[in-house]
């Protein structure tokens, strides 16, 4: 049933590109479901027919590859994530059985041909659409700005991998296929649009890969125009040197356009001097370095890396939690182990080696088709994959899966040999691991569907129709189906939303139903600090303090050095203050005190810990410690009240706290002048009137203009009184 099995896997790679390219696994429910199908189809062809491939060896890499793998994920500490990755790595098995047996058909590969052709052309066409109009967006919205093109995805670099993987697939066929001519034109067409499209995706890593794609179709070309004795291949090797060097016009050209649309000016001296990517490597390294045989479990750098993130290291780029590597081949490191890097690296090594050899030196038979054009077309698309996945996650998403399985089906091809029991064995292998990944595809991805149906309009209208009722509703069907721990944050948000402020009547009953739902997402992923910070930052507005405290400690543990991203350290601060203030009020200094206290030690380690003193912190920090003063004033330590107000004076928005230092230092004078320290008194007007004046016409809450008046007269007439005196200030 190749062409069955063909329909599907077009139809799942269809579906994955329109729906799927996102990180939020029931968003693949239905692309998922059709390759599961697609898989299913391929089980009777692998024992039809008297001859079958014999690349034993190859696929038992692949079944320890996938086993380690698939263990490694069942161990993980983050079962969400496991279930992600366990589901991409069936996506990737399932294509690539699907693959290689749609191949083994003229129909079934002539199918599966015009169907990437087809898509791809969908894309340009939407790419096209974009260039007219920078905010068109096809289906989804984007995560990049305007001056990017994206096509049906979100971002650039899931773009660009999918026109490179597609237009070499295309572009092997068109140059080395046996098919008619009309068709191979467009074949070719298409292919040279879709590498246009990633010049102008402006991914500097997709025209990285672009060009590997490109020099790895030309070198396999030249092996098989050799093997073949095609006549161009004389001429072809002449033109070697130029088109080396065409490659490489192409690679500077297209980063040093990519990096002037970013940076204005800074060329390729610019891409080359970017420290970040550098610092981010030293921190991969760490969290290898935690674990370095079996790696932390599925996606652990992206909560594993907050502990070597440094708030003020690479300005603002940490604001957002990192949470892949951009570099797939260290995220296995990181997240499987070396073990896992390295079969990797030994399944690839040997698919890419074994598809160069057989190119080169393995003579085809009739009855196998045209081998050599989807070997040296697939290997080409997968190298272009691959460099650009050291730049990307694009193997995190659906899409870039189903292509890589497309890829390694194509690459991995090998002569049908009449059956022994090399074949059995390969036949026994792919059976099992078809019947297992059409399991595990089609059970969740009728889950995914059947939460899509629910929560689609919810996360992807265009126009806000739904009500916050109807959200917290179709959540909560969605998480008896699909249990998540986004999904839960999502729903407490909305019920914060319905709560409304904390005077209103119906407040609490939703602040607690919220309060459960970032319990029950913490339970899921308890490496989250965003729901903690959540969590505890609601307990505050219930004036639950207890609580919320040790949630603020939870939370600042957990966060490491992301004080940028969760903001634990400027929470903690903002509840001790309305704690401090709400004791202050009731009598209770001492509590008032304590609490203001902890509050001024938190906004500063938010500071301390922040890339740069952004604008929300600033009146909090001023206000924490001005009232640190004022408080300090109540429990008679007026040194200590000093101090505080003349830091705070000091910090940006803070000149209005020089007119509470004065009327301390008023009142110090005062007492002193009643002692008889007359020079004292004089020394403590002066400074109060130089307070005074500095704090201009900026006043603290509560005081009127009338009152500083009347207070200005009031040291003008006492200072001249001593002056008349002949009292001179103490020194």
């Amino acid at each position: 049933m190749p062409l069955a099995s063909s329909i599907f896997l077009v139809l799942s790679l269809v579906l994955a590109v329109l729906f799927g390219p996102q990180t939020r696994p029931w968003t693949w429910g239905p692309s998922i479901t059709a390759l599961g199908l697609a898989v299913l189809a391929t089980i009777p062809s692998f024992w039809r027919g008297t001859k079958h491939r014999s690349d034993f060896g190859m696929l038992g890499l692949g079944v320890l590859t996938a086993a380690w793998f698939a263990w490694r994920a069942s161990t993980s500490p983050v079962t969400e994530f496991a279930q992600a990755d366990g589901i991409l790595l069936a996506v990737a098995v399932a294509a690539f059985l699907a693959t290689r047996a749609s191949l083994r058909s003229r129909g079934a590969g002539g199918f599966l041909l015009w169907g990437i052709a087809i898509l791809l052309m969908a894309n340009l066409v939407a790419a096209g659409m974009e260039m007219a109009n920078p905010d068109f967006s096809p289906l989804l919205p984007k995560r990049t700005g305007s001056g990017s093109v994206t096509g049906f995805f979100t971002h650039y670099n899931e773009a660009a991998n999918y026109f490179i993987a597609s237009s070499m697939i295309l572009a092997g066929a068109a140059l080395f296929g046996r098919g008619s001519m009309p068709n191979r034109c467009i074949f070719l067409t298409l292919a040279l649009a879709g590498l246009a499209a990633v010049y102008f995706t402006n991914s500097r890593g997709g025209i990285l890969g672009a060009t590997f794609a490109s020099g790895t179709l030309a070198g396999c070309g030249l092996l098989l125009g050799r093997k073949r004795r095609a006549k161009w291949f004389g001429p072809a090797v002449i033109v070697v040197p130029i088109v080396i060097i065409l490659i490489g016009a192409a690679l500077y050209f297209g980063w040093m356009a990519a990096q002037e649309k970013r940076h204005a000016d800074s060329g390729i001296a610019g891409l080359l001097d970017n420290n970040a990517r550098l610092y981010f490597l030293g921190i991969v390294l760490s969290c290898i370095g935690l674990h370095p045989a079996i790696g932390g479990g599925s996606r652990s750098f992206s909560w594993e890396c907050f502990r070597f993130v440094e708030g003020k290291s690479e300005g603002d780029i940490i604001t957002h939690r990192p949470e892949f590597v951009h570099n797939e081949l260290l995220q296995s490191a990181s997240d499987y182990g070396l073990i896992g890097m390295l079969l990797i690296l030994g399944l690839l090594a040997a698919l890419i080696i074994g598809a160069i050899v057989r190119t080169a030196f393995e003579e085809t038979d009739p009855a196998d088709g045209e081998i050599d054009m989807w070997r040296v077309a697939g290997l080409a698309a997968l190298i272009g994959m691959l460099v650009q996945s050291c730049f990307s996650f694009v193997f995190h998403l659906l899409p870039g899966v189903v292509l890589l399985g497309i890829c390694l089906g194509m690459a991995s091809l090998s002569r049908t040999v009449p059956r022994n029991a090399r074949t059995i064995g390969v036949s026994t292998f792919s059976s099992i691991a078809a019947i297992g990944g059409a399991m595990i595809l089609v059970f969740f991805g009728w889950k995914g569907i059947r939460v899509s149906r629910l929560v689609w309009e919810t996360y992807f209208g265009k126009v806000e129709a739904v009500s916050t009722e109807s959200r917290i509703d179709a959540l909560g069907t969605a998480l008896r189906i699909w249990p998540s721990s986004a999904f839960h944050q999502d729903r407490a948000e909305a019920l914060h939303i319905a709560a409304g402020n904390p005077e209103e009547p119906a407040f609490s009953e939703f602040a607690e139903r919220a309060i459960d739902d970032y319990r029950s997402a913490n339970l899921l992923h308890p490496y989250d600090p965003g729901f903690v910070v959540n969590e505890a930052n609601l307990l505050s507005l219930l004036a639950r303090n207890e609580e919320a405290e040790r949630s603020y400690a939870k939370a600042i543990n957990l966060q490491g050095g992301m004080e940028p991203a969760f903001r634990a350290h400027f929470s903690a601060a903002n509840h001790y203050l309305n704690k401090a203030l709400r004791e202050f009020r009731s009598g209770s200094t001492g509590e008032a005190l304590n609490a203001i206290e902890r509050s001024a030690g938190e906004i500063e380690s938010a500071v301390d810990e922040m890339h740069w003193t952004t604008e929300d912190l600033r009146a909090p920090r001023v206000a924490t410690h001005e009232n640190l003063g004022t408080i300090r004033e109540a429990v008679d330590d007026p040194e200590g009240a000093i101090e505080a107000y003349q830091f705070a004076a000091q910090l940006p928005g803070g000149r209005h706290v020089h007119y509470r230092t004065a009327v301390l230092l008023g009142r110090q004078a005062v007492d002193a002048w009643k002692k008889r320290r007359s020079a004292e008194a004089m020394a403590l007007f002066l400074k109060a009137k130089s307070h005074v004046n500095a704090a201009g016409g900026q006043l603290p809450a509560g005081i009127t203009a009338s009152q500083r008046l009347e207070f200005v007269q009031y040291l003008d007439r006492t200072i001249d009184f001593l002056k008349g005196a002949r009292i001179q200030p103490a020194e």
